[in-house]
């Protein structure tokens, strides 16, 4: 190595010769350098290691750099003169493993999706600033260890990373710009859960929006329907259905779960020429990739689906430049697109980056090589798929392209890994920052000795899926999508709690900030919904980790009693039982198999679920069979069993207790095991203790399990108090439950959740009801259930809209006070007395009575009870489960008022993530009659405002919002009617007109057959049909109203007397037309009119009526 330090790059089989190494120590002498070897032969690299290890007289072994990622950038500087010290060997291309010698060898184990080309190592330290000598220029090491570089220091990952040429920011902007300044629309994003399309469970591709105008099923009222040329970056999620990344993430470079998609949109515009060249123009000219890197696809036909080559494609690639050995042919797996098994198709063409350069890497692409990767795709829909798998050109040719924008930033930042960009590194400092760890160093596979650093990859990547689900309104819950997230959420919580000691119920919202601040200004819809995000990923956390630590020791069991027996796997049955009690989604059980070695059986694990449904489903419909205990089975267990009450105040406590059992009843009798109980038997689970609620006051029960760890669970479905006896009914899943059994409660925290949000609701409800309706207010009844509350009052009217938005708006100013709930048991007299206080009419309280106080603490009404400010605090009577401080319950919606008996009024509100669901929905709705507003006049604004009133009917959303919607839904249909009225009377007058004129040119005729030049206006076809009826009774008249493009066809006849006295009725002769045309035809002699569909088949009817009426004349 030279004074200034140098890297040498060593091509071909002599690689070996010239000092080459997989591992790296430093030269001997004052030189150091770097040698990067592009050579085919891995003995190179176990050669110099043999000759050169940690024994020789190079020296004891630098701290070393590990081989993968390659952590390499390549801009060129100008050649200079190097002697080599140090190695880079590539390996053969394909290889699905690497096994260099050495003690740092490439990751092999199958489970990594890392599969390196090259292996490399740094083998001196030289010069502060080395440099290396490669066929195209010198390169200093400030460029191999560019501002993404992260060491194994204490220097984390954003202080190392200095601001990048290309920010992914700029990035972003930059595409959009481009194709904006070029004729193209900038489209927003759509939402992640896709709105009427059933098909998906996430937005998954930048195309998805656009689907309706490929299939050509767009209306004129979307806003869409006008496009021609589009542009967008689509927030996209694949974790879960048909697309599942899920499994990869963490493990690699570029595998995500949420993605942007950047993309440009042709439709019937422009083709394969213009889209080519601006994309070349665009990673060429502009973001300046280095062209040489640069591969590219096309279709290269299949002779057995009738597909000819696409050689326009290759032409026009090879016009803009690209070399005839960068443009490779591709198969229908690779360069033909789908929608599905049929529908819009065609041939596609790729764009691959070499993230090395200075080689060929052609026979590299769509190898899933991490260092040649996918950037760009551009689809050429040119055909439709028919049913029978044929297919035929479409007659507007549209592009649909797409570029992964986490893969280019990687490219434009000189990143070999999509992680090591800006787009990740400040989600790693706030890791590093909350956690403590160290910082992230950016290695995979068996190089991750520790683990660290895939998960912070795991969590950097799930706290985006998780946060743009949220935001879009994916909430975790157990079904479809909901649950991904909810898998997401956990797994990502195992990942830091098991890799970063991190405190788990609040780890994912404190790197929530992070997130916000780097893509709020392009997607501010989650800076909007930063708080429900926060408070909803918390209450996640905070659910599963009431089971983590258990369901963690009980999968350890599993595990180890498996591995003892020298078994390979769990059993569906042990991995279905974590789902079941601990709460673990499959797919994580199964990572944590994987960290064990073991495997799961997915099949068995169906067999298991189902078996638990299908017991499930049995109880549940013998739910009239649970326990229902008389006044003589009560006796019994206080007289003859001495069976103390339940103690049931723990239903007041988050989290889970611990109780014994006391008694089994099997709907006959009280048992003391369930041994003897046969299967799927409704039971009554009597406990000491107990922290689940029983159906009371208007508030549901609880629903949960009771659990002895790996030996029994009892699902319980429903919780009645009989008599101070608490009973929880349910079934037993599987194992013995005994008298004496010290079991573990765990009621459903995620549904007592909304409940305690719809309870303190009804309170602040019937607090302002009180204040905007006056002191005549009582409670009549309630429900308060985990999906909404409903109120019964006493009112002697209805309750009017104005009324309504007082009520609303003062109940969400109490709610955003955020104020504390106190509860405290009062001696009934002393809380009688306090000013305001609502109790229920009628109803019997015991004595001491439970009071509830929003804002105001207990002790403080007490000491002061006639103090008049107490009427305006919410204070009730109320034995139920109430949220911590108001804020919590977020919003309340009121979605109905009506009235159930004389003077009685029902209220029905949403609270929380229910009451932002339907205020999305009104979102959703509004966006459509603005649509709608937009759409021309026309039969199909007609028929979209029918299918709109369908739909407003079934919504349900903000009683307030329902009635400004109907108000500006009738204002359209109003200009609808005005604007019929207007063309039907000009219309008419234009018919008449029209036969007028004939019979004024054709004097002797007698009779008029043909199409007017109106729309399917039976109106104006009627008005002609009664002129002729009344003022020209001897003339005959068959009119047609309608165009193909319109779908519809009004008709009409009159039969005059010169005809009728023929034996023409006007009856057979439309009968003959409806034939054609479709429907049926009504009317008395001599008039008839219809109305058919079969527009297609106007010029026929016409010719039908004229021939029928000649056959019938010549007869």
């Amino acid at each position: 190595m030279t004074a200034g330090g140098a890297v040498m790059l060593v091509r071909g089989a002599r690689a070996h010769s010239q000092a080459l190494s997989c591992g790296g120590w430093p030269g001997s002498g004052s030189s150091g350098a770097f040698v990067l070897a592009l050579s085919r032969s891995r003995r190179a690299c176990r050669s110099f290691y043999e000759s050169t290890g940690p024994d020789s007289s190079l020296g004891p072994p630098l701290p070393r750099l590990r081989p993968h990622p390659l952590p390499l950038s390549l801009p060129l500087l100008p050649r200079s003169n190097a002697n080599a010290a140090a190695a880079l060997t590539s390996c053969p291309p394909r290889q699905k493993s690497h096994s260099c010698a050495g003690p740092d060898k490439m990751p092999t184990s199958s489970t990594s999706a890392i599969k390196p080309s090259f292996c490399w190592t740094r083998a001196s330290v030289g010069s502060q600033t080395n440099t290396l000598t490669t066929p195209s220029g010198l390169i200093s090491s400030s460029a191999i260890f560019p501002q993404r570089r992260f060491h194994s220091t204490s220097t984390s990952p954003a202080a190392v990373m200095a601001e990048p040429k290309w920010p992914g920011a700029v990035v972003r902007k930059t595409f959009l710009e481009f194709f904006e300044k070029r004729g193209h629309t900038i489209v927003p994003s759509s939402s992640v859960v896709p709105h009427n399309d059933p098909t998906l469970l996430f937005t998954n591709a930048g195309m998805n929006q656009f689907k309706p105008i490929f299939l050509g099923t767009i209306s004129k009222a979307d806003p869409m329907y006008s496009l021609k040329r589009a542009t967008d970056t689509q927030k996209c999620i694949r974790a879960g259905g048909k697309h599942n990344d899920l499994d990869d993430v963490g493990k690699d470079s570029y595998h995500h779960t949420f993605f942007e998609m950047l993309g440009n949109w042709s439709f019937g515009d422009y083709f394969k020429k213009d889209a080519i060249e601006m994309s070349w123009e665009l990673l060429t000219k502009v973001y300046g990739l280095d062209p040489s890197r640069l591969y590219v696809t096309y279709f290269e036909g299949n002779p057995d689906m009738g597909l000819e080559p696409d050689l326009e494609a290759k032409g026009l690639w090879q016009s803009v430049g690209v070399p005839e050995d960068h443009i490779l042919p591709g198969n229908m797996k690779d360069n033909f697109w789908e929608m599905g098994d049929q529908g819009p198709c065609g041939p596609c063409s790729e764009v691959h980056y070499d993230k090395i350069g200075g080689r060929n890497a052609s026979d590299l692409v769509n190898q899933d090589d991490p260092m040649v990767v996918e950037i760009w795709n551009n689809v050429f829909i040119q055909y439709d798929r028919q049913p029978d798998r044929s297919l035929k050109s479409l007659p507007a040719k549209h592009v649909d392209t797409g570029m992964g924008f986490e893969r280019l930033v990687s490219a434009l930042q000189n990143t070999v890994s999509n992680y090591a960009t800006d787009i990740f590194t400040p989600l790693f400092q706030r890791i590093e920052e909350v956690t403590g760890a160290r910082p992230y160093t950016d290695k995979y596979g068996a190089d991750d000795v520790d683990g660290i650093d895939t998960a912070y990859r795991v969590v950097a990547d799930h706290i985006r899926l998780l946060t743009f689900s949220m935001s879009d309104g994916a909430v975790p819950n157990n079904d479809g999508r909901g649950y991904v997230v909810r898998r997401v959420l956990r797994r990502g919580v195992r990942y830091a709690r098991k890799y970063f000691n991190a405190e788990i119920g609040s780890f994912f919202s404190k790197i929530l900030p992070a997130l916000v601040d780097q893509m709020g200004e392009q997607f501010p819809e989650i800076v909007k919904k930063q708080q429900d995000i926060r408070e909803i990923l918390d209450e996640e956390e905070e659910a599963f980790a009431r089971t983590l630590d258990r369901g963690e020791a009980q999968f350890e069991k599993y595990a180890n009693a498996a591995i003892k027996k020298g078994e390979k796997k769990l059993s569906g049955a042990e991995v279905w039982r974590l789902y079941d009690t601990f709460g673990f989604p499959v797919d994580l059980t199964k990572l944590m198999a994987e960290e064990r070695k073991l495997e799961i059986d997915d099949d068995e694990v169906k067999v298991a679920q189902d078996k638990a449904r299908e017991a499930s489903k049995v109880v549940k419909n013998s739910v009239q069979t649970f326990a229902k205990l008389n006044v003589h089975q009560i006796a019994e267990l206080e007289q003859q069993l001495n069976v103390a009450r339940t103690d049931d105040e723990g239903k007041y406590v988050k989290g889970d207790s611990k109780a014994k059992v006391q008694l089994i009843y099997d709907g006959k009798a009280f048992v003391k095991s369930t041994k003897d109980v046969a299967e799927n038997t409704p039971l009554g689970l009597l406990l000491d203790k107990t922290n689940f609620y029983a159906e009371s006051g208007g508030q549901v029960a609880d629903t949960g399990r009771i659990v002895i760890d790996d030996v029994a669970e009892f699902k319980v479905l429903d919780v009645q108090n009989y008599g101070g006896y608490i009973v929880h009914n349910g079934y037993l899943e599987y194992g013995t439950l005994s008298s004496g059994n010290e079991v573990i409660c765990e009621y459903d925290e995620l549904r007592r959740s909304p409940i305690r949000n719809n309870h303190t609701g009804t309170h602040i409800l019937n607090h302002s009801l009180r204040e905007v309706l006056g002191d005549d207010i009582n409670q009549k009844g309630s429900l308060v259930d985990n999906e909404k509350l409903r109120f019964d009052f006493s009112h002697k009217t209805a309750v009017t809209i104005p009324e309504l938005k007082k009520i609303e708006d003062f109940s969400n100013s109490y709610i955003r006070q955020n104020g504390k709930i106190y509860a405290k048991e009062v001696d009934l007299d002393l809380a009688k007395g306090i000013e305001g206080v609502r109790a229920v009419f009628g109803e019997t309280y015991p004595n001491p009575v439970r009071v509830v106080s929003v804002g105001v603490d207990v002790d403080t009404l007490l000491g002061n009870p006639k103090n008049p400010e107490w009427r305006k605090v919410s204070v009730e009577f109320c034995g139920g489960t109430h949220v911590e401080q108001t804020g919590l319950i977020k919003d309340l919606v009121i979605v109905e008022e009506s009235g159930i008996a004389k003077g009685i009024r029902r209220i029905i509100a949403y609270t929380g993530d229910a009451a932002h669901q339907v205020q999305r929905e009104a979102d959703e709705f509004s966006k459509r009659l603005d649509a709608l507003e937009a759409l021309p006049f026309g039969p199909e604004k007609e028929q979209e405002i029918k299918t709109t009133q369908h739909a407003l009917n079934q919504l349900t959303i903000s009683t307030l919002t329902k009635e400004d919607i109907k108000k500006r839904f009738d204002k359209i249909i109003k200009s609808v009617t005005d604007e019929q009225k207007k063309r039907q009377k000009a219309e008419a007058k234009t018919a008449l007109d029209t036969v007028v004129a004939h019979f004024d040119k054709n004097k002797d005729s007698k009779w008029f057959v043909g199409q007017l030049p109106i729309s399917a206006n039976a109106k104006a076809i009627g008005e002609v049909v009664k002129h002729f009826q009344s003022k020209d009774k001897e003339r005959s008249v068959y009119l047609f109203g309608g165009s193909k493009n319109e779908g519809s066809v009004a008709h009409g006849v009159y039969v005059g007397t010169h005809l009728s006295s023929q034996g023409v009725t006007a009856e057979q002769w439309a009968a003959q037309v409806s034939g054609v045309v479709g429907g049926k035809s009504g009317g008395k002699e001599p008039t008839r009119q219809g109305q058919g569909t079969n527009a297609e088949n106007l010029d026929e009817a016409v010719a039908t009526a004229e021939r029928w009426l000649k056959e019938k004349l010549s007869i």
